[in-house]
């Protein structure tokens, strides 16, 4: 299980500069050495014309794995794949020096003959992170590079210094090779037992060609000289196959579903522009770091555990002996952690600088998230208030209703009695009859100040019947277009939309010299949507008036919109959203 690394945020406050060069730059600085190498190989092999074709061979193979290498490198920059076959293709150049036909050139392609088959055997250990995991996969691979380089510097020594001794050397050299060839083939073969159905189908063709591979780099020459053939044969099949191992890790890194890793620049930008947040930058940083297993799960402090982005729980204890756990930090403060595929990303670096951006998204999603709890609860506080006023107007109504209306009921009917009693003189009776006349134009005064404060219509019928009843009282032509269902509104709603009509309805009899006016009620994606036009003079403005100003400040209030066009001679038009609930 790998260890945790910490992410913390007060580190990255300040970006630290890169000490890498760009790497574009190096690797075409890289291409044109090898280049320059390959060229001066065969400047030099054209002295001899009858091995002229076997340097160009190897020259050719060398630049193969150069090629591999640098695309490899280019794609992954963290990987060490493409150093590797790099390293390769100059140790490949190093033994076909022998070639060249200069004898310093030939000691030094002799001790570095065998390294093409060690630096094979490393690549298979190493892939796909391109660094060695496990105590057995390093020990198979030092005891591969004590065989090859080490041995073999080793005999060519012995040669010149003690001929006698060469056949022992040799025997251990090659007893040692075949047992890194087994241990090889078992490390291999655990890996492809354990690894998960997709690593398998990328891995199983390249181990299968790699053990394949370093078989037949080993025992060609043996091979080809049991059966008689040309010893040529045999140096031609070892260049045949080193010429294909570059390419088959290079398809395993582009086809195995290993894409290509990003600069954390553009992804620190892409966050700074579009203030993503959630999945999206976990996508993101999935596709900067190429590892698409990556995710990027939350600390809880109120449960103390991690959760992902849905709220589920995440166990580390789950990870699992491949997968890396970077702890992210704002302030000291855990905030969540990236869990990564080490088989992928061994080096944990890249993962770290990745967590630094992802600190600051993720401290600015919990500072956005604080600033939305807030505005929503100031926004709720002032439905409460608009709620509350509503809750008043209706008490007022209803004690206007059942206290001053029934008294003025009680009164008129007194000075009826009054007015009708048999004793009562002329003048008593027409005073009593004036003050019945009286009573009643108070008591219908206030039940028209009761229907402003609160209409029974509305409260009884809805905000279509209320709407309908505002239309068929005006004084001009009206129309009322209504696709509203009464019961998905809530009252508040119901109140203010119903305002809002008998406000801009009173405008435009009082002032817009209209000779109609249309009314829209409708309800689409969960707002009521109201508009009200006329064809009247135009020129209004919300800022005059105090009724638009104070409708404005309770659409607002509600979370809603207000909008008015009213262009000189054009007529008027006042359009409001409203939330249904």
């Amino acid at each position: 299980m790998a260890d945790p690394t910490t992410v913390d945020l007060s580190s990255a406050a300040h970006p630290r500069r890169s000490p890498e060069q760009p790497l574009p730059a190096a690797l075409v600085m890289i291409a044109a050495f090898a280049v320059l190498m390959g060229v001066v190989q065969l400047s030099i092999g054209l002295r001899t014309p009858d091995t002229l074709w076997v340097v160009a061979l190897f020259t050719g193979v060398f630049w193969i794995w150069v090629a591999a290498g640098l695309l490899a490198w280019w794609r992954r920059p963290h990987n060490n794949t493409g150093l590797l076959l790099v390293v390769g293709g100059i140790a490949l150049f190093l033994s076909g020096l022998v070639n060249l036909g200069i004898d310093a050139l030939s000691v030094l392609s002799a001790i570095f003959a065998t390294s093409p088959l060690a630096m094979t055997m490393h690549l298979l250990h190493a892939f796909p992170s391109g660094r060695l995991r496990g105590r057995l996969s390093i020990i198979t691979v030092v005891l591969g590079w004590v065989a090859c380089p080490v041995l073999q510097g080793t005999l060519v020594l012995l040669s010149v210094t003690a001929p006698g001794a060469v056949p022992a050397v040799a025997a251990g050299q090659k007893t040692l090779g075949i047992a890194v060839m087994v241990l090889t083939a078992i490390v291999l073969a655990r890996r492809l037992v354990v690894a998960d159905p997709g690593h398998r189908r990328v891995l199983l063709p390249l181990f299968a060609y790699g053990i394949v591979a370093v078989l037949l780099l080993a025992f060609a020459p043996t091979i080809v000289g049991a059966l008689g053939w040309d010893p040529m044969l045999g140096g031609l099949t070892q260049l045949i196959v080193s010429a294909a191992v570059p390419i088959a890790f290079l398809l395993g890194v582009l086809l195995g579903g290993f894409r290509r890793t990003g600069a954390l620049e553009p992804l620190s930008a892409w966050l700074g522009i579009t203030g993503a947040g959630g999945p999206a930058v976990a996508r993101a940083l999935a596709d900067t770091l190429g590892d698409d297993s990556l995710r990027v799960v939350y600390w809880s402090a109120e449960r103390d555990e991690y959760v992902d982005e849905t709220g589920g729980p995440v166990d580390p204890a789950e990870r699992g002996p491949d997968r890396g756990w970077c702890e992210i930090r704002v302030d000291s403060r855990l905030v969540g952690a990236i869990v990564y595929d080490t088989r992928m990303t061994a080096d944990p670096a890249p993962v770290r600088r990745a967590g630094d951006v992802l600190a600051i998204a993720i401290d600015r999603e919990r500072l956005t998230a604080e600033l939305l709890a807030s505005n929503d609860a100031l926004t709720q506080s002032r439905i409460r208030l608009v709620e509350t006023a509503d809750r008043e107007r209706s008490r007022i109504a209803q004690d206007l209703h059942d206290g001053i209306q029934v008294q003025l009921v009680l009164l008129a009917l007194t000075a009826q009695t009054i007015a009708n009693a048999p004793d009562a003189t002329p003048e008593t009776s027409e005073a009593s009859a004036r003050l019945r006349h009286g009573i009643d134009e108070a008591a219908a005064d206030l039940r028209r100040l009761v229907h402003n404060v609160l209409p029974v219509t509305l409260t009884e019928r809805g905000l279509t019947a209320a709407a309908e009843d505002l239309v068929d009282r005006l004084a001009i032509p009206a129309t009322l277009e209504a696709a509203i269902d009464d019961a998905s509104i809530s009252s508040t709603t119901a109140h203010t939309a119903y305002f809002i009509v008998a406000e801009a309805l009173t405008n435009t009899v009082k002032h817009s010299k209209a000779s109609w006016v249309r009314v829209s009620l409708r309800v689409e994606d969960g707002l009521l949507r109201i508009a009200v036009r006329d064809n009247g003079v135009g020129g209004a403005s919300v800022d005059r008036g105090a009724g638009l100003r104070g409708l404005l400040d309770r659409v607002d209030a509600l979370g809603g919109n207000l909008r008015m066009r009213s262009d000189p001679g054009h007529g008027t038009e006042v359009r409001v959203e409203l939330p249904c609930v």
